[in-house]
């Protein structure tokens, strides 16, 4: 799992450190476990629009570690090296999508403060996750091959190192769509723990992906450190907070708050629910993607009609205190 400047270490062994089969059998049982207390939870809050792609990220890192264990009684395969490399690097922008999933979630059950329509946050992240997918698969297949000229080992960093940058672009979006929405939450006295413990459990799976994604680019671009390249640094860096961040929704998953229905949305009094149209886009796949924020369309922004306008309630505004002069004799 190394850098490309680890490469000329894989002529005798593939990996950077021999992997230590005992770590890797664990976490392949670690990630088995979420993986089905997640499709259980999807059963069971009928939520696999939400949160499929949960046990589908878990499914590739139990494979990562299968085939990772296996590299560790064969440590010159290249094959199970590329697959096991690849794998566990295709999950963690899954996470992220699925972050900004239920971010856009919450957009629909507090549709006034929503800085973004759900419908183009989900068209333009999981274009951006495609695009990252993309660069990664070619990347890591560059990277393990050392059969390959040393054109193409720079060509597959090059890109490995594009996919993470451009992760950290999806991190940077989110935060800042996530923190407009939660300034204007407390703007307007909207506190509801429905909306709030999602949000905030957003923020902490987010964070902990952040972690992983910044180790990786610590190891990518060029550190002389061993040390970044050691197992137990990819258990602790790598592994350890992916592992935390699905055990984290498993414990405050989404539905457990929010309802189950996107139609259903919070009331501007911060309590009372009402089921309402639901957000609805005219406009085209192609249009939403290049321009999410309908900044270059005659209509601008008209394409939602804001339904919870003529609803009966309003949002709750903050008193100023009247200043009392003190009295003078």
């Amino acid at each position: 799992m190394a850098g490309p400047d680890a490469i000329e270490r894989r002529d005798v062994s593939r990996y950077a450190t021999p992997p230590n089969k005992a770590a890797a059998v664990f976490f392949a049982a670690a990630f088995a476990a979420t993986a089905l207390l997640h499709i259980w939870q999807c059963i069971h809050y009928k939520c696999f629009k939400l949160t499929a792609l949960l046990p589908l990220a878990c499914t590739l890192l139990i494979a990562g570690f299968a085939t990772r264990t296996y590299g560790a009684v064969h440590p010159d395969d290249a094959q199970v090296y590329t697959a096991s490399t690849l794998l566990l690097y295709m999950a963690p922008p899954i996470f992220q999508l699925v972050n900004i999933q239920i971010l856009g979630r919450i957009f629909h059950f507090v549709p006034y403060f929503a800085p973004m329509h759900p419908t183009r946050i989900l068209v333009t992240f999981s274009s951006l996750t495609f695009i990252v997918e993309l660069l990664t698969t070619i990347g890591i297949a560059y990277i393990s091959n050392t059969t390959v000229p040393e054109k193409m080992l720079n060509l597959g960093a090059t890109l490995t190192n594009a996919s993470l940058v451009l992760q950290v672009f999806v991190t940077a979006v989110f935060f800042i769509l996530a923190g407009i929405f939660h300034h204007c939450c407390r703007s307007g006295f909207i506190d509801s723990p429905k909306a709030m413990r999602p949000l905030l459990t957003c923020y902490a799976s987010m964070l902990i992906i952040l972690m992983r994604i910044i180790y990786r680019m610590v190891e990518h671009f060029g550190t002389s450190s061993s040390a970044v390249r050691d197992e137990w640094a990819f258990y602790i860096f790598d592994a350890t907070p992916l592992l935390v961040s699905l055990v984290v929704w498993n414990v405050m998953h989404p539905l457990r708050y929010l309802p189950e229905s996107d139609v259903v949305y919070l009331a501007q009094d911060g309590v009372t629910l009402i089921k309402g149209p639901g957000w609805k886009d005219s406009r085209s796949f192609g249009e939403t993607f290049f321009d999410p924020f309908a900044a270059l369309t005659n209509s601008g922004g008209n394409h939602q009609k804001q339904f919870w306008q003529n609803n009966g309630y309003f949002l709750r505004t903050r008193r100023r205190r009247r200043r009392t002069r003190p009295a003078t004799a």
